[in-house]
């Protein structure tokens, strides 16, 4: 049996479908299925080797033309495979589906119109505000069209109730199972403490990591900022305006950015919006304690004074006592770190959770 998957971006890419689609891989591989990826990379990205067969379409070339050559590759790789998984790139997926009518899955993460009204600076609205307020004619079209595509799949699988939430009010009517992210076992490594604080994510504006390079500065503490995006050379500069300690590692593998959370004291995730963030399951598995904003998709992961700290991310005094509450005392941190990792390790396993999506797919039913 083979199974085709295709995601927007794809490892050594921060993001949740660029960690999730290559687990999915190697799940399904090891159950006997044959797998094909098609994904997108920039020009100057190096290609990596899989143990699949992996197509890389350039993301940065004429949108036109990369839409058609990634609906032609789809189509091909689709009339060979006998079920589709698309965590991205569902308008492209859905016009292939249209015609072939395979068994699909798509794995919804996120709101992509609000996302991208976000990144081009069309709107300051949080995800739930934006999907309450009267939209603008193109973002109307987008939703349309995002609603269309997601309905020519068989079923639609998401990491949060409130997203599910969402996506129904969207419109969609094809069955929609809640199923969260899962994160495999870290081996123990010891951890150095060279790093006061650290986060993982894609640089977006959404992740709030300006307000947490400005209050890195006034606590004179250190920071890593794993990951690249579009504001990367914005928030260089206003760490470098600010004097704020941070180290900016642009796009790392696996292995070390577990190394950077093995020499890290405290996981930061102040997003507007998390549907289940895979990089904070990572560094639960890794022992550390998190301070996180109150948004569902965080709070559906840590208890607040169990696993970590949450915060009202929008008051920078709440942010800064948190920080000196976990960094003054490793007595807390030591005892919420060990339990975040008990409660990854019992609650979120990548492997049950990946063998029901893998179940949906193939039964075409809710595990």
């Amino acid at each position: 049996m083979r199974t085709l998957l295709v995601s927007g971006i794809y490892r050594p890419e921060i993001g949740g479908p660029a960690t999730y689609v290559p687990s999915l891989a190697e799940q399904l591989i090891k159950q006997g299925f044959k797998v094909d990826v098609i994904t997108l990379k920039n020009s100057q990205a190096d290609k990596i080797v899989e143990p699949w067969a992996v197509k890389f379409i350039i993301r940065d070339q004429f949108l036109g033309l990369r839409f058609i050559k990634t609906v032609f590759s789809i189509f091909l790789k689709s009339l060979s495979s006998n079920y589709v998984f698309a965590n991205g790139l569902y308008q492209e997926t859905a016009l292939s589906l249209l015609v072939l009518r395979k068994k699909s899955v798509a794995k919804i993460v996120g709101d992509p119109v609000w996302e991208r009204a976000t990144n081009r600076g069309d709107t300051s609205l949080g995800i739930s505000e934006f999907n309450r307020s009267d939209l603008r004619i193109k973002h109307k079209i987008q939703r349309i069209f995002l609603c269309w595509s997601l309905n020519r799949f068989t079923s639609i699988t998401c990491p949060s109730k409130e997203l599910e939430v969402l996506v129904k009010n969207w419109g969609v009517t094809k069955p929609i199972t809640c199923i969260p992210n899962g994160i495999a076992p870290v081996m123990e490594q010891v951890n150095t403490q060279e790093f006061d604080l650290i986060t993982v994510c894609r640089l977006v504006k959404w992740k709030n990591l300006d307000k947490l390079i400005i209050t890195n500065a006034r606590n004179k503490t250190s920071l890593v900022i794993v990951g690249s995006g579009p504001e990367e050379e914005i928030l260089r500069k206003l760490a470098n305006d600010m004097n704020s300690n941070v180290t900016f590692t642009g796009l790392l593998n696996e292995e070390l950015v577990l190394n950077y959370l093995f020499r890290s004291k405290v996981f930061v995730l102040i997003s507007s919006y998390e549907g289940l963030s895979f990089s904070l399951l990572q560094a639960m598995a890794c022992g550390l304690p998190s301070i996180v904003s109150e948004i569902q998709g965080n709070m559906d992961v840590v208890t607040h004074e169990q696993e970590g700290i949450v915060v009202d991310a929008s008051q920078d005094d709440s942010l800064i006592a948190a920080i000196n509450l976990l960094l003054n005392d490793p007595t807390k941190r030591s005892i919420l770190g060990k339990n975040s990792l008990v409660k990854v390790n019992s609650k979120f396993s990548q492997t049950v959770q990946i063998n029901k999506v893998i179940s949906q797919l193939v039964n075409g039913v809710n595990p």
